[in-house]
């Protein structure tokens, strides 16, 4: 469907405002079941709080046709408590990057190092939330993460299992 500048239209209960002449889809980015693509998110309550950080992983590059390894956008979370790492310092968090490397490990960190200062969106149970080759399943007071390569995590209060 084509829009004129300065339309407004409702589609499939979709109200919608345009500026500019686009097409328009009201249909999976609109979704209830969607996935989000917040940079940080925690679940109701903000028992765990999740956000994007660099990790260590793994990512094939197509122009050498090779797995590079290295620190890359990855998951970051915490809750209360965790487990920590062995003889850290600072908070423990849990990190999972993208690819066969990435594992999901545990850090102390003496802050949190996410990329983007943002306040973490509220995510309810049922939802999911997916980007960078990490997608995590939001439960009540929970979450389960997992990426490409088949490792991930689960983290509540007082529990994390390890994938």
């Amino acid at each position: 469907m084509r829009m004129r500048r300065g339309s407004l239209i409702r589609v499939k209960s979709c109200l919608v405002a345009t500026g500019l002449s686009i097409g328009l889809s009201c249909g999976g980015a609109l979704a209830a079941g969607a996935p989000s693509h917040a940079t940080n998110f925690e679940t109701r309550g903000g028992v765990v709080v999740c956000g994007i950080a660099l990790v260590p992983g793994s990512r094939f590059d197509p122009g050498t046709l090779t797995t590079l390894t290295g620190r890359w956008p990855g998951l970051q979370c915490s809750a209360p408590g965790i487990p920590r790492a062995s003889g850290g310092a600072g908070d423990p968090f849990v990190q999972l990057g993208q690819g066969q490397a990435g594992r999901a490990r545990v850090v102390d960190l003496s802050q949190n190092d996410l990329l983007y200062d943002r306040a973490p969106v509220a995510l309810a149970a049922g939802r999911t939330w997916a980007l960078d080759g990490v997608s995590c399943s939001i439960r009540a007071g929970s979450i389960a993460c997992h990426n490409s390569g088949g490792h991930g995590f689960t983290l509540a209060a007082g529990h994390l299992t390890r994938h």
